[in-house]
């Protein structure tokens, strides 16, 4: 199988009770909704995306 280029969009919103993750990708008319994440997991992974790790 060919591999292809792929941009992903990633919102985070933690204005809330319960902070909310959500990722998808652009398409002609919009976004196109692949996942969303919320509570703990979505803070788990944020910090995954967001923190530099020393060794990269």
């Amino acid at each position: 199988m060919k591999k292809k280029l792929e941009s992903f969009l990633v919102c985070a919103d933690f204005s809330n009770d319960i902070p909310v993750l959500v990722v998808g990708t652009k398409v002609k008319n919009g976004i196109n909704i692949i996942n969303a994440f919320k509570g703990e997991e979505a803070e788990k992974l944020y910090q995954k995306l967001t923190v530099k790790k020393e060794d990269v």
